[in-house]
């Protein structure tokens, strides 16, 4: 029978607080990119575009971190990676819908 190691034990655990950690900071992230679509969106109902594109930029640049730690090996628990990307998508969708009011 195997010995346990128990510095081998306590280096996983911290390991999956930090995933876990890392994970509700992307759930943060996802929650403000839709914060601020929502803005850019009023910015546009207001005719303020050049302030509405400052707002996309700065939610690409979410999108873009978000995506980095995504596929970032061991950075975030495996079982949520999924879940993630589909709220990433739904961030990059209404981007492009917001963005296509720029081209009218």
């Amino acid at each position: 029978m195997a010995k346990t190691n128990p510095y081998d034990i306590e280096i996983a655990r911290l390991h999956r607080t930090a995933a876990e950690s890392r994970l509700r900071a992307v759930e943060s992230q996802l929650s403000l990119a839709l914060t601020l679509c929502a803005i850019a969106e009023t910015e546009i109902r207001y005719s303020r575009n050049d302030e509405a594109i400052k707002v996309v930029k700065k939610v690409r640049h979410h999108a873009e971190t978000i995506r980095f730690h995504l596929d970032e090996p061991n950075h975030l628990p495996s079982i949520a990676i999924s879940d993630l990307r589909k709220q990433l998508e739904k961030v990059n969708k209404r981007l492009e819908k917001i963005e296509s009011c720029f081209q009218r």
